[in-house]
């Protein structure tokens, strides 16, 4: 006891300790950093302009990321977890938390049980795995002609973006584009297929693009008060909310609501 209340006397001892904490806690951040990211705002957003541009027709439609480079996480495949952000899929590494769905019996749906109504898409290496926060900072391409409609920050999570074309027969379909930083474009403006509309916003090893095709532009009252969505709060949200669920199986897919596959469409309206 003695020895030990002469070493608690000697400031060597509490450099020591002042320093070995120090470094705990520099260790520490830098894991939070590489997990959650280091950017706590995406950036402020352009303002809206006064009165809405003509964009040209949608004629052809590509990809908003480098599909030799990117794509979404498929289990077992991308890597060793059983994640799944394909369109359309149920992803279990979502776990158990509630989103904005309510089934009859009052309870909020579990987030693996809800139906992905876009696709994220990850950077991956040469062979097809997932290569962790490459793709922060890159850049994020308009699908198509079209113009702005909507824009909104979501602080940590990134920026929201909303996109309508006009397609060659007269009918309209929308893009979104979520988890963006340093958006370029403002409500309003129209751009071209292939313009730069903001980057991927770094959120750490979950650094993605979650993007969508659809025949609606606002979300805000998509789900009618019968259904899960309506009896929950989704209906708030004009970018819509990314899923789809309902007690009903005849009506618990994105395509029900009016969510096309990406991907699908992408490929089919593509230049020769």
């Amino acid at each position: 006891m003695q020895r030990l209340r002469t070493l608690l006397r000697r400031p060597l001892f509490w450099l020591i300790v002042v320093t070995i904490l120090l470094a705990l806690a520099v260790a520490g951040w830098s894991l939070w950093r590489y997990y959650r990211g280091g950017d706590a705002h995406p950036g402020p957003l352009p303002p809206p302009l006064s009165g809405a541009e003509s964009p040209a027709v949608a004629a052809t439609f590509d990809f908003p990321l480098d599909p030799e480079r990117f794509g979404p996480f498929v289990p077992y495949e991308t890597g060793p977890w059983d994640v799944d952000t394909r369109f359309g899929a149920q992803n279990p590494g979502l776990g158990d938390a509630g989103k904005c769905f309510v089934n009859r019996q009052e309870e909020h749906v579990p987030f693996r049980d809800l139906y992905h109504a876009g696709e994220d898409w990850f950077a991956l290496t040469p062979e097809g795995t997932l290569a962790p926060r490459h793709a922060a900072g890159e850049p994020v391409r308009a699908v198509a002609n079209g113009v702005v409609t909507w824009t909104q920050s979501l602080g940590g999570e990134g920026a929201v973006l909303v996109v309508e074309h006009a397609l060659p027969a007269g009918e309209r379909v929308w893009s979104v584009y979520w988890h963006l930083a340093d958006v370029r474009v403002a409500v309003g403006e129209a751009v071209d297929r292939g313009e730069k509309l903001g980057v991927v916003h770094h959120r750490g090893t979950n650094s993605h693009l979650h993007w969508e095709i659809r025949t609606f532009g606002d979300g805000s009252a998509l789900f009618p008060p019968d259904s899960a969505g309506g009896r929950g709060s989704c209906n708030v949200y004009v970018m819509g909310v990314g899923y789809t669920w309902d007690d009903d199986p005849a009506r618990a897919l994105p395509e029900t609501w009016g969510y096309l596959d990406p991907v699908a469409f992408v490929e089919a309206h593509r230049s020769p």
